[in-house]
């Protein structure tokens, strides 16, 4: 028995999920340093380097997942580059730079560590985090990989039997119960569009409390004001939006839990010391169209222009072009 799992293990780990372990034996999964054209030698985004910037300068760090990042899209076609073009029109008087503090399937918590540990040297005035429908998911999944406790202390041990074990239970519907009572998740990556968001409320906490250790992180320790924005996916905004999409079968399309993400925050805004917006309203006006790639939920060149518009517009509510919150 003990000599076929170590078989197994090994069959696996050199073979079979070769690449599935890239996530276990690395939680933050930060891009490297100068790997592309647009990527700096912090692994952020950027075209400048973090000693380009100065304290007079009007700062945006932007935190998020690959909708910040700009999947698929041009470096300057990233809601980012947009909206610091944007900015800069509408104020030449600024020197303003939004840093791309986005990387693909990152999470709030993430962002948080990412940001304690560069943050500091991109001199931020605001600290903005883009939030996805799927970090409602993900922080908690990163959350149990970094504490390896309970069964995830397997990881290290057997990852391979961990994958395998985890991936037989997640494809067997009556065992969701099971396992988000094993795994401390729920196994649909957009529960929190399943249910009513009272019934989500415990499940929520862990993402609200990384957004309030950012907000406060910012505060404290880089003397930056928060700001929350709240980013739809196409299927809470339109039935006609990327028909092809890869990952439709996860979700109902404009189903009856779909906007209640956007509810819970209603719910909490008098409790939060941090300016919230949902770029919801924003979706469902525009006449952009379509705002998806095809066969992909990610935002197009288009759809992160009506997200940059919407952000500026927000920022510019929050007073972040105010030359008295420049006060570096």
């Amino acid at each position: 028995m003990l000599a076929a799992l170590v078989l197994f293990e090994w069959m696996g780990q050199s073979f079979f999920f070769k690449h599935k372990l890239y996530f276990l034996d690395n939680v933050d999964h930060r891009i490297p340093p100068r790997s592309g054209p647009d990527i700096n030698s912090d692994g952020i985004r950027s075209r400048i380097e973090a000693n380009a910037i100065d304290d007079e300068d009007l700062n945006i760090v932007f935190l998020g997942d690959s909708f910040v990042y700009g999947y698929r899209l041009d470096f300057e076609d990233t809601i980012g580059q947009q909206l610091e073009r944007k900015a800069r029109m509408e104020h030449p008087e600024r020197d303003v730079h939004v840093i791309n503090f986005g990387w693909i399937s990152s999470s709030p918590l993430l962002s948080y560590r990412l940001l304690r540990d560069i943050g500091e040297k991109y001199k931020p005035d605001f600290v903005v985090l883009g939030l996805d429908m799927s970090d409602f998911h993900d922080d908690i999944k990163y959350l149990k990989l970094l504490e390896r406790e309970g069964i995830y202390r397997m990881m290290d041990i057997a990852p391979i039997t961990f994958l395998s074990v985890k991936r037989v239970i997640r494809r067997i519907g009556w065992l969701d119960e099971f396992y988000e009572w094993l795994y401390g998740f729920p196994s649909a990556r957009f529960y929190s569009t399943d249910r009513t968001f009272t019934e989500n409320l415990t499940r929520f906490a862990y993402l609200r409390a990384n957004i309030d250790a950012i907000a406060r992180f910012s505060r404290t320790e880089l003397d930056a004001q928060f700001i929350l924005m709240i980013f739809p996916r196409n299927y809470q905004y339109s039935d006609l939006e990327a028909p092809n999409n890869w990952e439709k079968e996860q979700y109902e399309t404009l189903g009856p839990y779909a906007l209640e993400p956007f509810k819970y925050f209603d719910s909490i805004r008098s409790e939060l010391d941090f300016p919230v917006f949902s770029l919801l309203p924003n979706f469902l006006k525009t006449e952009v169209f379509p705002t998806a790639f095809d066969d992909d939920p990610h935002w197009n060149k288009d759809g992160a222009y009506v997200a940059a518009e919407a952000v500026y517009a927000y920022c510019l509510e929050a007073g972040c072009f105010n030359a008295e919150n420049n006060s570096r």
